[in-house]
């Protein structure tokens, strides 16, 4: 993924503010507003970050999951046959009709993780198939013009006690130069409809194997190979230059010459060494790639760093591994911030109901919730107090990030002019590195410049800032600060706008 401002030194930036600070702005303005707001301590709920829910079944649930702490992200299982029926004929709106509609309807600003998938274990019992359970093998996720001339895919039958008893299902043999070419087709078609959806909060490459997890844990020799696995993993790096994308596991093979981030669906067991701390984690098994950990230090040595630029997300689908989020607190937290996850789900404790559960277990599981993602802090805010219609004004901005991940989505400063009645009437963006903004990282007091929009009619407004998604519509994220509207932007002060200059 392509970051709008790509990730800066701190000295950099600050070299970059003084430079501009001295070639733009020589002197400060007669009468100037400065705000040094206070850190609050609420729990917000902000786009892209935090709690991801189950979304791959609300048709057949007949509703949305339970949601106890504000999360908007949906977790959707991509079956392929029901996009692609025959060969390069996609049916995108089909697609979306049955799995984001739903959720749309009741929750506008849900957004979405999305992973394809060429074969599920049990479908039928969970659901995944439900749009296609009246149809003829509702086992098989994957189209059935794969299996038909020319194409010509083979695949395995598995029982209910096949493959570790994840079964029954149908699974392609992956290994072929024409299964390939179709999982290539598949990959570009998918980044022709979502690459830069603002809805898309990231893709997991998915497709092979079991759930999409790149394994076939228990019928070994199905596994896609080495060869394949790669040729995927670049299939996405192409297709996918805006959007984020994470993958299962730190091996080479799977994200060897990409920054894809990481869906670690066994947290925290397959996350950090298993001495990590002195009480070892519940089924924690630090023998091989599937542990994250084990991948950074012996496979893809070089993709630790790529939490910088996609996300890192997991889930906990055994009630061992859950119970860890509010009974060994400080150790979860401890891996969220250290391996810089952005959320945590749809399996976890998050889906049990907090009333009638001990106090303690709501504000652990809110500590969970806030360490998860960005968090932005604003630190200084300086604007001129008098400005005119039609004129360019200076403003000084220091955000800092006290989450744990950057931002991967395109969100821009704004300031806002609001009446005394309380309604908007004008709006200017101006640029902020936001996508660089790391969590630990001390920061700078940036220069920039605003327009005031010329048609501003002259008057008093309050000023205020907020973080605006660049898409229309979308929702804002609220500073971690105290100040705030209903709206979620920083109030800053009064300011008195003068009419535009007429025209010479």
């Amino acid at each position: 993924m392509n970051l709008r401002h790509p990730a800066l030194p701190v000295v950099n930036v600050l070299a970059s503010a003084l430079l501009a600070a001295v070639a733009m702005f020589p002197a400060a303005p007669a009468a100037a507003g400065e705000l040094h707001p206070t850190q609050s301590n609420n729990d917000l709920s902000n786009p892209h970050r935090g709690f991801l829910l189950w979304g791959s079944t609300v048709a057949a649930d007949g509703g949305l999951p339970d949601n106890h702490y504000g999360a908007s992200i949906y977790q959707i299982y991509v079956p392929w046959r029901e996009i692609e029926s025959a060969d390069e004929q996609f049916d995108w709106d089909k697609f979306e009709t049955n799995h984001l509609k739903p959720i749309l309807d009741e929750d506008p600003n849900a957004t979405f993780v999305l992973r394809p998938v060429a074969d599920y274990p049990d479908s039928v019992a969970n659901n995944i198939g439900y749009f296609y359970r009246n149809e003829a093998e509702p086992l098989r996720a994957y189209p059935k013009f794969l299996e038909l001339a020319p194409v010509g895919i083979q695949f395995h039958n598995y029982s209910q006690t096949q493959c570790d008893d994840v079964g029954p299902g149908r699974a392609p043999i992956y290994n072929t130069p024409a299964m390939r070419q179709q999982l290539v087709q598949f990959v570009q078609a998918f980044g022709r409809r979502y690459d830069g959806d603002p809805r898309i909060t990231a893709v997991h490459v998915g497709l092979l194997g079991f759930w999409g997890e790149w394994h076939t844990a228990g019928c070994d020799s199905w596994e896609p190979d080495a060869t394949t696995r790669s040729v995927v993993r670049d299939a996405y790096a192409a297709a996918f230059q805006q959007t984020p994308v994470h993958s299962r596991y730190a091996r080479q093979s799977d994200v060897g010459g990409t920054n894809f981030g990481f869906s670690e669906d066994y947290f925290p067991s397959f996350t950090a060494m298993c001495n990590k701390f002195a009480t070892k984690l519940p089924e924690c098994d630090d023998s091989g790639w599937h542990n994250l950990e084990w991948g950074f230090r012996n496979d893809a040595t070089v993709a630790r760093g790529n939490w910088k630029f996609n996300p890192i997300g997991g889930e906990s689908p055994n009630n061992g591994q859950k119970a860890t989020w509010t009974g060994r607190t400080n150790d979860i937290l401890t891996l969220l911030r250290e391996y810089h996850f952005t959320w945590l789900g749809p399996a976890g404790q998050h889906e049990v109901n907090p009333s009638g559960k001990p106090t303690t277990f709501k504000t652990n599981m809110l500590k969970v919730k806030r360490a998860l993602g960005y968090e932005f802090t604003v630190r200084q805010v300086n604007w001129p107090d008098a400005m005119q219609a039609g004129a360019a004004i200076p403003v000084k901005l220091s955000v800092e990030n006290t989450g744990s991940a950057p931002l991967y989505q395109v969100y821009q400063t704004e300031l806002h002019w609001v009446d005394a009645g309380g309604t908007t009437r004008a709006k200017a963006a101006f640029d902020y590195p936001l996508n660089a903004l790391l969590p630990n990282s001390v920061p700078a007091l940036v220069d920039a410049t605003a327009q005031v929009p010329a048609m501003l009619a002259p008057g008093s407004y309050s000023l205020r800032l907020a973080i605006a998604d660049s898409w229309p519509g979308r929702p804002a994220i609220k500073p971690q600060n105290t100040g705030r509207d209903g709206a979620g932007r920083l109030n800053l002060g009064t300011v008195t706008v003068a009419a535009a200059a007429a025209d010479l």
